[in-house]
């Protein structure tokens, strides 16, 4: 993946990716404990020729470290912050939910967007998951060409969603 600067996101701003940072990439935060379903996701990505770039993150806890990096390193440099986060729920041993709260709680993170995107959507978790604040729910399709479908859906959405003023 390759490095660039950017500024970080200012809280009280309505800012699209292509305004943000000149292009219409989306960078992604891919926090998945499965190695197959960040390769699906990644093979997704390129069969459905879309821009998306991404990070891995294989629990929660490196979910958050990572995003703890990223705001530690805002105080010395810019940083390229993820334009979406999709976020597994079951990841032992500390539940997805874990990574939302967190970015939910911590003021230069909370208009990050986060997408759940998991193969247990039980209606509990679904409403867990929007009291926590998620942007969208999908589950995890069960072909490769579904995943290339939801793939292609992410990126219009997304790209041209622009963040609410808080």
């Amino acid at each position: 993946m390759r490095e660039e600067s950017v500024r970080r996101p200012e809280p009280n701003r309505d800012i699209s990716p292509a305004a943000l940072f000149g292009r219409t990439s989306l960078f992604v935060l891919h926090i998945n404990d499965s190695t197959d379903d960040q390769v699906l996701f990644q093979a997704a990505c390129k069969k459905a020729n879309v821009p998306f770039e991404w990070q891995v993150a294989e629990s929660a806890e490196r979910g958050i470290a990572y995003l703890q990096g990223l705001l530690a390193l805002t105080d010395n440099q810019p940083v390229r912050w993820p334009d979406l986060i999709l976020l597994d729920l079951l990841m032992p041993p500390e539940h997805g939910l874990k990574v939302l709260e967190y970015v939910r709680a911590t003021p230069e993170l909370r208009l990050l967007p986060v997408i759940i995107l998991t193969g247990h959507p039980s209606s509990s978790a679904i409403e867990n998951a929007y009291k926590l604040g998620a942007n969208a729910f999908h589950e995890k399709p069960v072909s490769f060409e579904g995943m290339v479908d939801l793939v292609k859906l992410l990126y219009t959405a997304w790209s041209q969603a622009r963040r609410p003023s808080l």
